[in-house]
């Protein structure tokens, strides 16, 4: 095809705007005779990029510099997600409230899908981000990147905005069309979303208790009881703390509800003798979380395929000619939590040994539109400590008159997160990607997985962890309820009273914990402690790995799955021909979507649960409940989460009733550090709970009015242009999907297996193959919309193959779907 130069055009407001009549239209669109939305055209030309598109719309850029190759991209990721990403620049800059309100005319507060799920309100989360994304902060950021970045980031600015003025209001797609608040990006809202999204496993847990956080108005009369040991002993006071709403908020984090696997496969595991490596993060299907594939290639200087945030200008995930990589969620506290001594005389003043200390105080204002069309001014005093910002959740955390909380984020200071992610792309083999990662030490919040084309794999923990000695975690978790929530979720609540408590930066990268090997590692989200069956990493600063996440503890479902995978297909006993992996039968591997604590613990449940001619048990409201059918149908289930596996759907109901089979007292043979992959095992007989529990998942299927051999493909389903899609995978197995549970259908939003990729290496470079899930558009009517998520269901109900990711030069030419395009001003 031939390539077609594109002049920039002038983008300017709809039309619709000259129309409106109603005060909340004429607010939005504003008046004079200027246009101040639209994005001014650079004086000098120095921006040029080829965009090349294969299957799928995947874009690969090339081109001579950083800059061309940040405005070719910034190009690409517009006509993606421009109204998606649009929405999030407006929550950056603090105006959600602006143009979709604070309330609603009931003076409900309205609120949105945040990136894990939470349902955050506007005015909350405005004071958030205007009080954290400050002028200063973009300043440092700029100060911290390295040249590359900055010109990736100028040119993808440039490349963004050139779409805009191309399309204009009335071009852009139906989610946005003639929206006033999609505006031009600046560099200062690009380098917020790169800190928005370093803090994504810290602070923005806490967006509303943060952006809410105020003072009391009125002194109570008695002050608010600290939590004392023995108050904690009891289960109601415990109950209470953990759903206390900020503690609530970081289950996504701390229960691994929002996790990966990865996989880097050495020649000791690997027919051909070279590296493999599986990438499977997951994460949300919504929001700025997704993930986007794009190829980047500048001349002489870096050659890169793989996928990255929305709105980071370079993949995080993926593979060059000699190295692949992946990612998983660390376990490392990347925030800390610090419990106040407040002034008597002054709840907006602290003690910090002996001394009283003012808070420093911010003015900020939001303008939020009203239910009947006119625009409030909302004023609101932020408050923060040497430690960081207040927190108020109104409950354990709350801001009362002797005590109040404020929390430290390592992340909100770390600069480098773009420098690392371009200089992990440029490692030549694994042990490169090991010096490149302890350069910065700046994954925010990552493992990482890889293999190289020699064969040899590397796990590695360069995340980012709040710089608290184990001395400090001692003398500073010094209260009950520290000492509970570090000991049952992980979280660190330090004393601040003292200033022997403070911390500053981040765990240096020669305190970090990584192994190479050549026959595999793994991670699933578990801590560093067991990356291979031959490999115990330990002794590490305890900050890395935290209460259950602990060095030695039990190990979770999908960790015990990777490493039992690998052993078996090394052994060759996974019913699949020959021993060790290749591309294909990896692939194989992972789609059988086993359940590995079903396989250690159901037959042995149902040889003491199901014996007799008709078996019952009560349920947990005391009626007895016939069992036959349900002993059934688990006796002749696979143990795996397929789409067409009759049992998955009813185990994974006993399973997650049952508190995923964590309580020891449902196990035969105890947890041993010695064998963390084949313990806990076996079913504890003396065990009464778990029937009980079967009976009450026979019920639940019943009211669902759900067979109970029900399989997933009919109830694991979401609908993209006016079809049900299926679904693969399990909602706390390896092979990944979760969804939310709506009439008996696991669907929209879902969260789960995003970007998948198999990577090797041939003679002439990467061999690789994968997909996004959820496809590379957020456009309802874009081509690119759901082509990826039906051919991965296919993938699963049909067979289709795998689409091929197109590397090389050779290869990008002969995709199918192969059209070019250059652009430039």
């Amino acid at each position: 095809m031939k390539k077609r130069q594109l002049k920039a055009t002038v983008w300017r407001l709809s039309p619709l705007c000259a129309l409106m009549s109603s005060a909340v239209l004429l607010s939005a669109c504003g008046g004079g005779d200027t246009d101040p939305t639209r994005p001014e055209t650079p004086a000098v030309a120095s921006f040029a990029a080829e965009i090349r598109y294969t299957s799928y719309g995947v874009p690969h850029i090339k081109a001579d510099d950083f800059k061309g190759a940040g405005y070719g991209y910034g190009y690409a990721f517009a006509n993606d997600h421009i109204c998606l990403f649009a929405q999030e620049v407006l929550t950056l800059r603090g105006e959600r409230s602006r143009y979709f309100g604070d309330v609603d005319a009931k003076g409900v507060p309205i609120t949105y899908l945040g990136q894990f799920g939470d349902f955050t309100p506007n005015l909350a989360s405005d004071f958030f981000y205007k009080a954290l994304m400050t002028p200063a902060q973009a300043t440092a950021l700029k100060a911290g990147a390295g040249p590359e970045i900055r010109e990736l980031v100028t040119g993808f600015v440039a490349g963004y905005n050139r779409f805009l003025r191309d399309k204009g209001a009335n071009g852009l797609p139906s989610d946005c069309k003639g929206a006033v608040w999609v505006k031009p990006l600046s560099e200062d809202e690009a380098y917020f979303r790169f800190s928005q999204a370093a803090m994504a496993g810290s602070s923005l847990q806490f967006i509303a208790a943060i952006g809410g956080a105020q003072p009391p108005l009125v002194k109570p009369a008695g002050a608010a009881p600290v939590l004392s040991a023995r108050a904690l002993k009891s289960k109601a006071t415990q109950f209470a703390v953990l759903n206390s709403p900020l503690v609530r908020n970081t289950h996504w984090l701390q229960e691994h509800v929002i996790g990966s696997n990865g996989y880097g496969l050495g020649k000791g595991v690997t027919q051909s003798g070279a590296g493999m490596v599986l990438g499977n993060p997951h994460f949300p299907w919504w929001g700025a979380l997704r993930l986007h594939q794009l190829h980047l290639t500048v001349a002489g200087k870096y050659d890169v395929m793989g996928a990255t945030l929305l709105g980071s200008v370079v993949p995080l995930i993926g593979f060059n000619k000699d190295v692949a990589w992946t990612h998983t969620f660390s376990t490392d506290n990347r925030f800390t939590l610090h419990q106040l001594k407040l002034d008597p005389t002054d709840a907006t003043r602290y003690v910090m040994d002996g001394v009283s200390k003012p808070m420093t105080q911010s003015k900020l204002t939001v303008q939020a539109l009203q239910a009947d069309g006119s625009v409030k001014t909302i004023e609101r005093t932020m408050y923060a400590t040497e430690f960081g910002p207040m927190v108020n959740d109104g409950a354990t955390f709350a801001w009362g008159s002797s005590t109040a909380y404020a929390i430290r984020d390592a992340n909100y200071s770390n600069y480098k997160l773009l420098d690392q992610a371009l200089l992990n792309g440029k490692a030549s083999s694994a042990e490169t990607l090991q010096t490149a990662l302890a350069t910065y030490n700046a994954m925010p919040w990552v493992n990482t997985m890889a293999a190289d084309k020699n064969g040899k794999a590397l796990y590695a923990n360069y995340s980012v962890a709040a710089n608290v000695s184990d001395a400090q975690l001692g003398a500073c978790v010094n209260s009950p309820t520290g000492q509970f929530l570090l000991a049952t979720r992980g979280l660190v609540l330090m004393d601040g009273s003292k200033s022997s408590c403070q911390w500053t930066g981040a765990i240096p990268s020669a305190q970090r914990p990584f192994v190479l090997r050549d026959d595999y590692i793994v991670n699933a989200n578990d801590s560093h402690w067991f990356p291979s069956e031959q490999t115990r990493l330990s002794g590490y600063p305890k900050i890395i790995a935290t209460g259950p996440d602990a060095e030695g503890m039990v190990q979770g479902e999908r960790t015990r799955t990777g490493h039992v995978q690998v052993l078996d297909r090394v052994a060759g006993s996974d019913g699949l021909t020959g021993k060790g992996f290749t591309l294909a039968n990896l692939q194989q591997v992972y789609q059988k979507s086993r359940f590995f604590k079903a396989e250690m613990w159901l037959d042995e449940f149902l040889a003491a649960t199901c014996a007799g001619g008709a078996p019952s048990a009560k349920d947990s409201k005391g009626n007895t409940v016939d069992l036959s059918k349900a002993c059934g149908v688990l006796s002749i289930w696979k143990k795996t989460e397929g789409l067409v596996d009759p049992g998955s759907l009813l185990f994974r109901k006993l399973y997650e009733l049952s508190g995923e089979l964590k309580e020891a007292s449902y196990w035969r043979v105890a947890y041993d550090p010695a064998d963390p992959i084949k313990t806990p095992r076996g079913f504890n007989t003396s065990n009464t709970k778990a029937a009980m529990l079967l009976a009450d998942a026979v019920q639940w299927f019943a009211e669902q009015k759900m067979p109970l051999e029900e399989v997933n493909a009919r109830r694991q389903v979401i609908v993209r242009d006016s079809a049900p899609i299926s679904i693969p995978g399990g909602r706390y197995t390896f092979n990944n999907v979760r969804g939310n549970l709506n009439a008996g259908l696991y669907g929209d939003p879902v969260y789960g297996n995003s970007y998948m990729q198999f990577v090797t290496f041939d003679a002439n470079g990467p061999v690789a193959e994968g997909l996004l899930t959820y496809s590379q558009s957020t456009h309802m009517l874009s081509a690119n919309f759901s082509d990826q998520t039906k051919l991965y269901s296919d993938i699963y109900l049909k067979g289709a193959k795998w689409p091929k990711l197109p590397f090389s030069e050779a290869e990008i030419k002969a995709d199918p779907a192969y059209r070019t395009m250059s652009i430039s001003e």
